[in-house]
């Protein structure tokens, strides 16, 4: 009887840790499948190459996503916002019964703000660096696909 109970034992030891094992799992398999699903199609964009790195037309790939773009001459700067789900605004606005301020609007979507020939931007109000700094060509804001994928796509 011993053993019987041994091999009882061990079985529930085991379906236990395989319980636990795919509990853990599942959370980084949703991450990686939400994280595989955002992708662009830059089918009908005109990218450039410059030194190695594929570069794209930031308002064009921008607009396309959503954001509104807007450019200040003085500053040379690009700042592009998306608000968030409206569906979304308006359940928060039920459920606080009071009219939300513009800031908050904009905290429940994304909000950059980037130099041309500057590595720094502002990505929903926290300051940061980026690997290359966006650049003019012919008169067209220009940003490497990765700046549309670690930012934008998120």
């Amino acid at each position: 009887m011993n053993s019987k109970m041994n091999v009882r034992m061990s079985w529930r030891k085991a379906l236990i840790v395989g319980a636990v094992a795919c509990t853990l799992a599942l959370p980084t398999f949703a991450s990686a499948e939400e994280m595989m699903a955002k992708s662009y199609d830059y089918t009908g964009i005109q990218t450039m190459m410059k030194d190695g790195t594929e570069l794209v037309p930031l308002r064009q790939v921008a607009e396309s996503l959503g954001f509104k773009v807007t450019w200040q001459d003085d500053t040379r700067t690009i700042v592009f916002a998306k608000m968030g789900d409206k569906g979304m605004m308006e359940d928060k606005m039920m459920d606080d019964k009071e009219k939300m301020d513009d800031k908050s609007m904009m905290m429940m979507g994304h909000t950059f703000s980037i130099q041309i020939d500057s590595t720094k931007i502002t990505a929903d109000g926290k300051d940061g660096m980026l690997m290359y700094s966006p650049m003019l060509i012919d008169s067209m804001t220009y940003v490497p696909k990765s700046f549309v994928e670690m930012y934008l796509l998120k």
